[in-house]
């Protein structure tokens, strides 16, 4: 690996110094070749400066006497002034143009030390005088409801301390703890180790089951289904607004405990024959996965994410975890029968009715395979090991 590589810091900080020599040694060929082009700015810049020290010693004299302080002299300044009129800013020499900068320079440096103090603290007070609340978690879930309406099913609810295995709110189960609750694990011995196996008929038919019901129209199906329809066909046909706002009112309503799909029925009806569920439903046989193509449809207006719809969790898990697994290389083992039929739905162009879960199956068995298996009693061991 190259030694440059893996030090960035240094590399930024050599930049910086060559750049600053670039910079001297510029301006060092500008004075030699051109000074006048140094001189002239300067000067210009000068005269103003010396007209604030001539209006301060005028005006602001008397009090800076009472108070004892030393007031810039009108001669000096007026000798000052004169010189830059009078001098030949091409034969200006080093030592004449520093000294009209550094007398200058010792009336304004006080009063421009005290600018800069000023301005930062401007700047420290700007920068800490806008945070002047503190959130706690709850009330930050309540300040963000205003913004994304969406998270209001989960507003009321202390998730931090419900149990993420259980409850409606539950994570994805993970592939061991799935095959114990359905009984799919078995134990076989290879080169004189025993690994977990998998239960393949049990496995096959679990993965079909997970396909749900077949696609039927969209007069059948659940009035959540036909909500989520509504807003996929709306998003993919340019219709955000309409989308956004479908969105927003089921989200707001989830804090009655009752989610409202006012109009949704009206609203699909819209749709009924569109082109865009025809081609869907040419290519799926089954709903789950006539959704996960139309939300992928939905998503070429841009991104809609699952947590946009989060009220759906809790209302239909499955659905849930099949939506949410849209853009993934992999799902989660709840929905793996329904991914693996998509994506051969998918590849093939057209709809299979015969569930095609072998790749789900697989995978599981992979997936135990690389799991340790620790038998009861044993656990004494992975610790003392560790």
């Amino acid at each position: 690996m190259n030694p440059g590589q893996q030090n960035p810091g240094a590399d930024q900080s050599s930049n910086f110094f060559w750049l600053i020599a670039l910079l001297f040694g510029v301006g060092l060929v500008i004075w030699w070749v051109g000074r006048q082009y140094v001189v002239i700015p300067f000067f210009w810049v000068r005269s103003f400066e010396l007209d604030l020290i001539r209006w301060f010693s005028i005006y602001a004299g008397p009090i800076a006497h009472f108070l004892h302080l030393s007031v810039p002299s009108i001669r000096e300044i007026d000798q000052l002034q004169h010189f830059m009129k009078v001098a030949d800013p091409s034969k200006m020499d080093w030592k004449n143009f520093s000294m009209v900068n550094v007398s200058i320079g010792a009336w304004t440096k006080f009063p421009i030390g005290i600018i800069f103090l000023l301005l930062a603290a401007f700047l420290a007070w700007r920068g800490t005088g806008q945070f002047q609340h503190i959130y706690s978690m709850k009330s930050l879930r309540q300040i963000g409801q205003a913004v994304w309406p969406e998270i209001t099913p989960v507003i009321s609810l202390d998730l931090v301390k419900e149990n993420i295995d259980k409850g409606p709110w539950a994570m994805a189960q993970l592939p061991l703890d799935f095959c114990r609750q359905h009984e799919l694990l078995s134990v076989k011995t290879v080169a004189g180790k025993k690994i977990w196996a998998l239960k393949q008929k049990p496995a096959y038919r679990l993965f079909t089951l997970q396909l749900g019901p077949m696609w039927k129209g969209l007069d059948v199906l659940p009035i959540h289904i036909k909500a989520l329809v509504f807003i996929f066909l709306a998003r993919a046909t340019g219709q955000r607004p309409a989308a956004n706002a479908l969105l927003r009112q089921i989200a707001a309503s989830a804090a009655t405990g009752k989610l409202d799909f006012t109009g949704v029925s009206e609203q699909i009806k819209t749709f009924q024959n569109h082109r865009i569920v025809k081609w869907v439903e040419k290519r799926h046989a089954y709903m789950a996965t006539f959704m996960a193509t139309l939300l992928e449809i939905a998503r070429s207006d841009g991104v809609l994410a699952s947590a946009e719809f989060l009220w759906l969790k809790p209302v239909d898990r499955r659905l849930w975890f099949v939506l949410n697994s849209v853009g993934r290389r992999t799902s989660v083992v709840e929905v793996a029968g329904v991914f693996a039929h998509w994506k051969a739905e998918k590849k093939l162009g057209r709809m299979l009715k015969t569930p095609i879960v072998k790749g789900a199956v697989d995978a599981l068995e992979e997936a135990l395979q690389n799991i340790l298996l620790i038998e009861e009693g044993d656990e004494w061991r992975t610790i003392n090991e560790g």
